[in-house]
């Protein structure tokens, strides 16, 4: 079998976000000292792909940067979604990149658990989790173990079974084809055009696609969100470099990057801190800052900040 390309949709601006999001993505703002798009890269180059295709827009050339600068053994291809069309719209047109397997998981999507049966369990597959507001997702509907309808945000789910925005197709030609289908009937959802109606076409086709259970995924579109996942995170991994250590009162967990300058501050916990920010005096929990940010006697608690508006 041909290796899987990842395709990584990144082109939405994360209105929900503002005013975080006023000058970068949503996909580039820091969780545990990294971009979300940084932990979705490292869960790809842990499933061995080497091809990245990302559909971009908003602030594209910051995406570009970062994916360049600490990514450069990729091989990525970078393709402009010029307008936000719908998820649907920005798969298709990764068509002329892809060919083969592929691997979809969404840019401001971060997945807890083991994504190796997913994408290599010899089947087309898509992540499910059950969750308690399914009139917010993409629903699928169960019987007998076997997908047998898909639905986008509907008014009354059929289940509670939540698609967690990843997917795996053995023939990505099958599903260009759908969204292909899709497209030319000029079915939306709220004028988007939905990978779940291309998705119902492969169903109804006879394609099927196995549901695989995730543990969790945090779809990163709110600041509770971000914060959760930030938790998350920090719980697995607590890092702060021994001099800043020495010169403030950690209480862990925290993830304070290299290039930070911190001094007399009390940091934690669940607070993360991206590189070359400075704090002086500070005292903050539960809050993920940004990198270059400068903080001088700021009190935080449940504060996404980044450089733009400390």
């Amino acid at each position: 079998m041909k290796e899987f390309t990842a395709i990584i949709p990144a082109a939405g601006k994360g209105v929900r976000l503002l005013p975080y999001t006023a000058h970068m993505p949503k996909t580039m703002i820091s969780v545990a000292g990294k971009p979300i798009l940084g932990h979705i890269l490292d869960q790809v180059e842990g499933l061995g792909i080497k091809k990245v295709v990302f559909i971009v827009g908003y602030k594209k050339e910051t995406i570009v940067e970062f994916v360049t600068a600490q990514y450069p053994h990729l091989q990525s291809v970078f393709v402009e979604q010029p307008e936000p069309k719908g998820l649907g719209h920005a798969i298709y047109l990764a068509k002329e990149y892809v060919s083969g397997p592929c691997f979809i998981l969404l840019g401001d999507t971060i997945v807890d658990g083991d994504l190796k049966p997913l994408v290599f369990g010899g089947r087309n597959a898509v992540g499910i989790r059950a969750v308690s507001d399914p009139s917010r997702f993409g629903i699928v509907e169960l019987k007998n173990g076997r997908i047998v309808s898909f639905e986008e945000k509907p008014e009354h789910p059929k289940s509670n079974l939540a698609i967690i925005g990843a997917y795996a197709f053995l023939d990505s030609a099958q599903l260009f084809g759908a969204l292909k289908e899709v497209i030319r009937s000029g079915k939306t959802v709220k004028n988007e055009i939905q990978l779940t109606d291309a998705l119902s076409v492969l169903l109804n086709a006879g394609v099927e696609i196995a549901p695989v259970e995730m543990n969790d995924w945090f779809d990163c579109g709110t600041v509770e969100v971000l914060l959760q996942t930030n938790r998350l995170l920090l719980d697995r991994h607590h890092r702060v470099p021994a001099q800043l250590a020495q010169q403030n009162q950690i209480r862990p967990p925290c993830w304070i990057a290299d290039g930070v300058c911190a001094k007399n501050c009390v940091l934690g916990p669940y607070v993360s801190i991206a590189y070359d920010a400075q704090l002086t005096d500070c005292s903050l929990q539960d809050a993920i800052i940004g990198p270059q940010t400068k903080l001088h006697k700021k009190t935080a608690v449940h504060a996404v900040l980044d450089k733009y508006n400390s």
